[in-house]
């Protein structure tokens, strides 16, 4: 094929850029020029990767504030759309259009990138969208575990009328959140009237569903244009781990309990690994801390004792094949790597997507679901206990990786886009 210069764009956490950095590896093993637009935090990884930064605004604040408002388990998904993207829209807009100067293709994050829609719109460029959460499809063949009313969840998940009037009265409500995109939309003279964070966000001739069918199967109501791909995921040929890590991971004197949260919920951990440490060692178990974000300025007992561990990063391919257990926060890149790993998970849900993710995993019967206010205290150390106890819970974790590991993301999803060449 001949090669083409392909933008990748993606506005969210470090989770959300892992997919791209993988599809744009591969792309440029295929020959192709590859410019990921995501924001000035992500520099660093996009260029270790290989591929070329390109700086699209908006930059998130590396404070505890930002960072507890945007993983705020009840409004943090209306912070980050009415507060942090789409009053961007125009910059996001400008350094997106930019990017995509002379380039043969676009390929966005779906939801969060607001700015592609826009872009491919008034360009005529080709236009890929890429759904990295089954949520993001906001099916109403599934229950909608984003409403904060559980048992009204459970109703539309029943009840697909129901569903659809409720989901309507969402739709209207969250307009107010991207009202600075819809204004910009038809400031550029942008017809029709999609709602940005639900079918506007996909393209029309392809969208890829970037996730397993073990967690997310198909659905009738997804967009036509929707190709499944499997999980996108990301392995880093610098990433090693250190001798003094190896040696831990390799100690086989107690089960390991690997205790992490995803790179946004790591800047809002609260006593997460505090509670985490007291836990594994009230068990007798070995505790690895992957402590990234700010949580690696969080205080913990000094010294640690010998059976416990804690780091700031590590590939989690590397790591987490070595766990009895994982405990984590649901992120959607995290929850692939476990169900890869053939390893029982506690998923401590904080925001966004992770109820949902955590919800689906637990419903294929690889993990325990624990809600952040009990992950602590005696109901952690119970959830540890049963899930080290639980051979069914193994049994099917180690079935379904072996499916897991059969698919091939990254490879799918790169055919799919390089297919929509075939006319050119």
């Amino acid at each position: 094929m001949k090669p083409r210069r392909i933008v990748l764009a993606t506005a969210g956490s470090l989770g959300d850029l892992h997919p791209f950095l993988a599809l744009g590896v591969e792309l440029r093993r295929r020959g192709h020029q590859v410019v990921v637009a995501t924001n000035h935090a992500h520099r660093t990884p996009v260029e270790n990767a290989g591929l070329a930064f390109h700086h699209m605004r908006p930059d998130p604040e590396h404070t505890p504030e930002f960072h507890a408002r945007f993983m705020d388990p009840k409004r943090g998904g209306e912070f980050a759309f009415r507060d942090y993207l789409a009053p961007a829209i125009r910059t996001s807009y400008a350094d997106l259009l930019e990017a995509t100067r002379n380039a043969d293709l676009l390929v966005s994050q779906s939801l969060m990138a607001l700015a592609a829609p826009l872009v491919a719109a008034k360009t005529g460029i080709r236009w890929a969208s890429a759904v990295l959460q089954p949520m993001s499809f906001f099916s109403l063949h599934e229950r909608p575990n984003y409403l904060p009313i559980a048992p009204l969840a459970w109703a539309c998940g029943r009840y697909p009328e129901l569903h659809a009037q409720v989901f309507h009265y969402v739709r209207k409500h969250t307009e107010s959140w991207v009202a600075p995109v819809l204004a910009y939309r038809r400031e550029l003279g942008i017809k029709g009237d999609a709602h940005p964070m639900y079918e506007g966000q996909h393209a029309p001739r392809r969208v890829l569903a970037m996730f397993s069918p073990l967690i997310g199967p198909r659905r009738a109501d997804w967009p036509a244009a929707a190709v499944q791909t499997g999980a996108a995921l990301f392995r880093d040929a610098r990433a090693e781990l250190t001798p003094e890590l190896r040696a831990f991971l390799a100690r086989d004197d107690a089960p390991l309990a690997v205790f992490t949260l995803s790179s946004a919920a790591s800047n809002a951990a609260g006593s997460f690994y505090r509670e985490s440490l007291d836990a594994a060692r009230a068990l007798g178990l070995r505790a690895l801390l992957i402590m990234g974000g700010l949580a690696s300025k969080a205080a913990l007992p000094e010294p640690l004792p010998a059976s416990a561990m804690r780091i700031a990063y590590a590939p989690f391919e590397l790591v987490f094949p070595h766990a009895d257990v994982i405990v984590h926060s649901g992120g959607v890149a995290t929850c692939a790597k476990a169900l890869e790993a053939g390893r029982p998970q506690i998923v401590v849900p904080h925001a966004h997507d992770q109820l949902d993710n955590a919800l689906r995993l637990s419903q294929a019967g690889v993990a325990r679901l624990l809600r952040p206010r009990r992950a602590r205290g005696g109901a952690l150390r119970r959830a540890l206990r049963e899930s080290l106890a639980d051979a069914g819970l193994r049994e099917r974790a180690a079935k379904l990786a072996l499916q897991a590991q059969t698919e091939d993301g990254v490879s799918r999803a790169c055919d799919a886009l390089e297919e929509m060449f075939a006319d050119a």
